[in-house]
């Protein structure tokens, strides 16, 4: 098997690449750090013929992350690996064609005390910060980032290649702190599918066409997803207890496998009115329903069990699914690589299931830790351009060749089975979202992780579980709205 994937990597390594042409730079011949700036006369299809050409002579464009998204940066040399190498000619490319050289910085200890810490000295070497989104309330609360809207005409933040949604949703007054985009790759690589196992639902008589079936005619729903994974367990220790071995129709084991069925849904947990006021909107009588009905699910379904992942086992369903004793999981589509190693036929993913058949689409949320982007406000305003541009160049190139490169050939081709799988994963992309209350979580008294919270611990009175906080968050939400002022 793993001769097989040797040979499928090397085919597809001699698939043509897609690289932009550089084009000549005209320079004004000053002594300017930045050459003469124009915009492209012809659009060929290529997005960077469509943003400003200019040469930096060869200005540090430094990208501070934290380490966990390293990756999403980190291509020093061609090495022959097709993540890899699709990194390096991205980075490559801007480099050249604009006259940068764009450089990756994990700080030592805390990320968010050295961000701080840049940000005070008045010395800010740092174009743009990545770091997890449900974070962005630490930066944002201590008053460090500059608003994206006001970075000038050299981003073009109404691109396709900017999350539109999840960055409108973001914004108040105007005002958007955390950028969500194409930039990097884990905002697809977060989200959130369902992925199961071939054999143990076959055996059962549910083969990926059936399934299929049932999402092409719009009836994957919690209903059906019950009653596949009802009949699924067996007590493999004979301790009579559900645990860690056992065998289960669908298993979760962590907060954020819990926190995807309101997304799923399409159900959020804010909302604003005409003047942007931010309101709390969990505690209704229908999701009250919901909570119940899904604490019935973990707790009374024979074939579930939510067995927390980080007392005795530090493992998350992620890490239970390739021991092909869990014929479901919900997790994000990253997990692929390590799935891959089960073998090409023996997993399959499919959308989140739809709380029932009036709800129209299929909706998919994003785990929490992708990437989100903030910029210091004490950047000069010399450089409000240059990080400006370079930053929607490095976008606009990743959402053309590094997003084709992960999403049609690492996830579509090599990580799936067949067309039908591949299809599958285009409708989990295509409406994906993120409560931004999650961007405020922590601050936010842990509201956003209430549903999580009490589906662990088999809670549903919703009533009782709101009122410790019902005092206290219409205040925090004002404190948040008062920060984008």
């Amino acid at each position: 098997m793993k001769r097989f994937f040797c040979l499928i990597l090397v085919l597809l390594m001699l698939l043509p690449a897609v690289i932009s042409c550089k084009k000549e730079e005209t320079s004004q011949g000053n002594d300017s750090d930045v050459a003469a700036t124009k915009f492209a006369e012809t659009d060929d299809g290529n997005l960077l013929n469509t943003i400003p050409d200019a040469n930096y002579g060869e200005k540090e464009y430094v990208i501070t992350l934290q380490a966990e998204h390293e990756y999403e940066f980190q291509a020093d040399e061609m090495t022959g690996d097709l993540a890899n190498d699709t990194l390096y000619t991205w980075l490559n490319l801007i480099n050249n064609r604009y006259g940068v050289q764009v450089k990756r910085n994990v700080p030592d200890g805390d990320f968010f005390t050295a961000q701080s810490t840049e940000t005070m000295s008045g010395s800010v070497n740092s174009a743009i910060y990545a770091h997890n989104a449900f974070q962005l309330y630490i930066p944002v609360t201590a008053k460090l980032y500059k608003n994206w809207n006001d970075m000038g005409s050299m981003i073009d933040l109404t691109a396709e290649r900017w999350d539109q949604k999840i960055n409108q949703e973001s914004t108040y007054n105007g005002i958007l702190y955390g950028l969500s985009g194409d930039l990097s790759v884990s905002k697809m690589m977060y989200a959130m599918a369902t992925f199961y196992n071939v054999a143990l639902l076959d055996e059962i008589g549910y083969s990926p066409e059936y399934l299929y079936d049932l999402v092409d005619d719009g009836e994957w729903t919690l209903d059906l997803f019950e009653q596949i994974v009802k009949d699924l367990y067996v007590d493999n220790d004979k301790n009579r207890a559900k645990s860690i071995g056992d065998t289960f129709g669908y298993l979760s084991r962590s907060g954020n496998s819990l926190d995807m069925w309101f997304a799923q849904f399409n159900i959020s947990i804010t909302s604003r009115d005409t003047a942007n006021t931010i309101s709390p909107t969990l505690n209704t009588e229908q999701n009250v329903d919901v909570i119940k009905r899904l604490c019935d699910f973990y707790y009374n379904n024979k074939g579930v069990a939510y067995i927390e992942g980080h007392v005795q086992h530090k493992t998350t369903e992620a890490e239970e699914f390739p021991n092909g004793n869990v014929a479901m999981v919900t997790s994000r589509f990253s997990r692929a690589t390590s799935f891959a190693e089960m073998g090409v036929d023996a997993f399959g993913i499919l959308p989140g299931p739809k709380w029932n058949e009036e709800q129209t689409e299929y909706y998919t949320g994003l785990h929490d830790q992708y990437a989100i982007y903030g910029v210091s406000k004490s950047i000069l305003d010399a450089d409000i351009d240059f990080i400006a541009h370079i930053t929607d160049a490095l976008c606009a190139e990743s959402s053309q060749t590094v997003y084709p490169q992960y999403y049609d050939v690492l996830l579509k081709q090599r990580y799936s089975k067949d067309p039908d799988t591949a299809r599958m994963v285009d409708l989990v992309m295509k409406n994906v979202s993120f409560d931004t209350a999650f961007q405020f979580g922590n601050f936010l008294d842990s509201y956003p992780y209430m549903v999580r919270n009490m589906v662990a611990k088999n809670n549903s009175n919703l009533a009782s579980e709101y009122a410790a906080i019902e005092k206290s968050l219409p205040g925090k939400l004002k404190q948040v709205y008062d920060l984008y002022q």
